[in-house]
């Protein structure tokens, strides 16, 4: 009996553990479809920068990341990592406002996982860092 509640203490705290630590996104089709039922809460958003989207305006960069069914703008009001571009994915973190724009306050850069140096003699650049050919 002793052993069965220690096993089954021990596998809640590992589910309770690991729970905590996943972070999910929403798609901009999911935060479309929720309607208001996400307005004013705190969430990440995950998609593709759409080509000739972004640019800088008084309130930070703006642009639109989109996934297979909707588009969504975000403005973003936080630091830009070096490596984001057009075209690519991206993670941003922030509120759904009631005007339909995402206003994010951090941003992440989705790349490729593997690392390939730069040639001999040469600096690295995004494009090696990423995995890019």
């Amino acid at each position: 009996m002793a052993l069965a509640v220690i096993a089954g203490s021990l596998t809640w705290v590992a589910t309770r553990g690991l729970g905590g630590d996943l972070v999910y996104y929403r798609t901009p089709s999911e935060l479309v479809g929720a309607g208001d039922e996400l307005v004013g809460q705190r969430v990440r958003l995950g998609g593709f920068v759409v080509p000739g989207s972004s640019g800088r305006t008084a309130q930070g960069l703006r642009f639109i990341v989109r996934d297979a069914d909707a588009r969504m703008t975000v403005v973003g009001t936080g630091e830009v990592p070096a490596l984001f571009r057009e075209g690519q994915g991206v993670v941003v973190e922030g509120t759904y406002g009631r005007d339909g724009v995402f206003h994010a306050d951090t941003l992440f850069v989705k790349h490729g996982s593997e690392y390939r140096p730069p040639p001999e003699g040469e600096a690295a650049t995004a494009a090696v860092l990423e995995g890019a050919p």
